[in-house]
């Protein structure tokens, strides 16, 4: 993995914490600064997963209570497209 040069900006505090960090657990602030975005990083990829997962149960709890009530007899699509058809001949009368 290629390694790139970059410079931040700390304010007093981070930067005392930073050093503090790295000198504590013998590392560069280099290095301590790359483990501390790897963690942010999987921190995130973590906290995105629960999240679709918890949409994911939401679906199945949704899809379960709609099972409870039985089948749809319509047809959806063509009901919708009539409802659309219907508003946009309203709002070509109200326009004519």
């Amino acid at each position: 993995m290629m390694t790139i040069r970059t410079q931040l900006l700390l304010d007093d505090e981070q930067n005392r914490r930073l050093r503090e960090m790295a000198a504590r657990e013998g590392k560069s602030l280099s290095e301590v600064v790359r483990n501390i975005l790897d963690e942010y990083f999987a921190w995130q990829e973590r906290r995105a997963q629960e999240e679709k997962l918890n949409l994911l149960q939401a679906l199945d709890r949704i899809r379960e209570r709609t099972a409870q009530q039985g089948d749809y007899e319509g047809d959806l699509v063509n009901e919708a497209r009539e409802e659309r058809d219907a508003e946009m001949e309203d709002v070509w009368r109200q326009w004519s």
